[in-house]
């Protein structure tokens, strides 16, 4: 897991302070960050587009391996920043023309199966 937030530098415990230096977040991650990318990603035989994922929060499947939010959708909520799009979804969107440019609030790269190692979970990907 690796959570990147940009920011201003602001050094207090106050969270309508933090709201106001905090930019975005960008996140790298397995299944515990993944905020449905493996949903935009056709390859990939890991997913979690159906119930009960989803359930708790959004009331559908978001391709989130949770039946709600994920850690970086609560630090989003925190802060006070909209919650992070999966990069696939905004891929598509630019490559479609339905969206110009990316999101201002960041971006979830995090992938559910993915590891650091070459051969973590390649025989579920199919080319």
């Amino acid at each position: 897991m690796f959570l990147l937030v940009c920011s201003s530098s602001v050094s207090s415990s106050d969270s309508s302070l933090i709201s106001n230096a905090v930019c975005g977040i960008f996140t790298f991650g397995d299944s515990i960050f993944d905020a449905g990318n493996n949903h935009f990603n056709k390859n990939c035989t890991v997913q979690a587009d159906f119930p009960p994922y989803g359930s708790s929060f959004f009331h559908y499947p978001t391709g989130r391996f949770t039946n709600g939010r994920t850690v970086a959708d609560f630090i989003s909520q925190f802060i006070g920043i909209p919650l992070q799009k999966p990069y696939y979804e905004v891929q598509i969107e630019a490559m479609t023309g339905s969206r110009k440019g990316y999101p201002s609030n960041g971006l979830n790269f995090a992938s559910a199966g993915s590891g650091v190692l070459q051969g973590t979970n390649k025989n579920l990907v199919t080319n």
